[in-house]
């Protein structure tokens, strides 16, 4: 696997409702960029991040996947979340590990219980975001409908970048309102659409929501206003960067149009996030929250000439492997059998053999960028929300604040001799999920 730097990587969380149709649109566009040798599905059991025996006996997403894609000159890391609300805070633990994220609302549905709640997580924390409506080849999906919701649900700042080509069982392509060009597919193809031409019958519709666009993006840019007064448009040229920086002041939410199973829109989305979504060196510096002897908390410039840390965001815990730990490198480079310390247990830890995860799949590689996402198994003490770094460079990120549990269940062991392993067995399954209380009732 090639070595990326933090300006060539991509970080984003699939984010949305159950059965919105995340899972289905990580395949779709793994197959279109060669990641996979064929379009997973869920309904097969065959979804890359869906791939815990109780995923594929449920069809629905419990737990946190990752993957990952070479699309051009970048690779984009994929964060596939639940959308069920028992297992909603899984997105909320991942969001600092992202620069982004793409919020998926279902074709027919729209805007959900869920949406709403990880749009809210989202804004606890100004993450930009933007919205894919999936599932855009179902039966009664309809677009209109679709914005008009996202519209009442989060204001006039949701903005179309992209309007489909037919509908239903006729959804053919996609039509790109910032380069005014259309795009069309074969459903079930191989993902890459054909560019063309906006069939005529929708070069009005297309026309007016591209001036809509045009003047959003504007408003908070006083020379693109002026220039967009005095010709009635902007160019490209300046259409383009002006748009990414609004996305990422959040003065902007995009949407676009996808179907995961039909394999249509993929690429146009991973061009989306390549030009658009910010690269994790754009955001600066992370500031900790452990104070240093000057009274200020320690900060980290992303950039690999910085002392390396890093931070667990999830934990797995496999039955060959033992502990896996998700992270994501902040600043330096992280290389194979690293010792390190980690902050909030005061401990020292050896990363042998880190990979990046495609799915239940571990790819080892010899180094990590600031910036990327990878994976570790077997950490003694470390646990999600750690952090780890240089002994010499201490610094300790701010962990995520979960809700409390809201159901509580008993359980007790068949006999006495059982005690034991239930209890192993339930400590494992608090490694892994954060939300997880246990104690005695006597």
């Amino acid at each position: 696997m090639k070595v990326y730097e933090g300006a060539n990587i991509r970080n984003v969380v699939l984010v949305g409702h159950g059965h919105a149709g995340k899972t289905s649109l990580v395949s779709s566009m793994l197959y279109t960029a060669g990641a996979t040798q064929r379009l997973g599905r869920v309904d097969d059991g065959t979804a890359a991040t869906d791939y815990d025996d109780e995923e594929i006996a449920r069809k629905m997403t419990i737990s946190s996947g990752l993957a990952h894609a070479e699309w051009g000159k970048t690779k984009i890391n994929f964060v596939d979340t639940p959308g069920f609300n028992m297992f909603v805070h899984e997105a909320k633990m991942v969001l600092p590990a992202v620069e982004a994220a793409l919020v998926i609302v279902d074709g027919v549905a729209g805007v959900e219980v869920v949406t709403e709640r990880v749009w809210g997580y989202c804004d606890e924390i100004n993450l930009p975001r933007m919205v894919v409506v999936s599932r855009m080849d179902r039966e009664r999906s309809d677009a209109t409908r679709v914005l008009e919701s996202l519209n009442k649900a989060f204001g006039r700042l949701v903005m179309p970048l992209q309007l489909p080509i037919g509908s239903e069982k006729n959804l053919s392509g996609i039509i790109d309102l910032v380069r005014m060009k259309a795009r069309t597919y074969e459903m079930g193809g191989n993902g890459k659409g054909k560019e063309g031409d906006i069939p005529e019958n929708l070069k009005a519709t297309a026309q007016e929501w591209h001036e809509k666009l045009v003047e959003l993006v504007a408003e908070g840019n006083d020379a693109l206003m002026e220039e967009f007064f005095e010709k009635g448009t902007i160019p490209e040229e300046h259409l383009v960067p002006a748009l990414h920086d609004a996305i990422r002041e959040d003065r902007i939410f995009p949407v676009l149009f996808a179907s995961g199973l039909g394999n249509i829109g993929g690429d146009e989305l991973m061009d989306f996030i390549v030009d658009y979504i910010p690269a994790p060196i754009e955001k600066g510096s992370a500031r900790g929250q452990v104070t240093s002897g000057n009274g200020e908390p320690p900060s980290r410039k992303v950039a690999d000439s910085e002392p390396l840390s890093m931070f667990v965001f999830k934990t797995v815990s496999d039955a060959f492997s033992g502990r896996i730990s998700y992270f994501k490198v902040v600043s330096g480079i992280l290389r194979n059998d690293a010792t390190l310390q980690n902050f909030t247990r005061n401990s020292a830890e050896k990363l042998a053999h880190i990979s990046i995860m495609q799915g239940k799949t571990a790819i080892p590689v010899t180094e990590l960028h600031a910036g990327d996402i990878g994976a570790v198994a077997k950490l003694k003490d470390t646990l999600t929300g750690d952090t780890l770094g240089e002994k010499s460079a201490p610094i300790q990120y701010p962990a995520i604040k979960l809700p409390e549990p809201a159901i509580t269940f008993a359980i007790e062991p068949k006999s006495r001799a059982d005690e034991d392993k239930l209890g192993v067995g339930v400590h494992k399954l608090m490694e892994e999920d954060a939300m997880l209380r246990f104690f005695r009732d006597p």
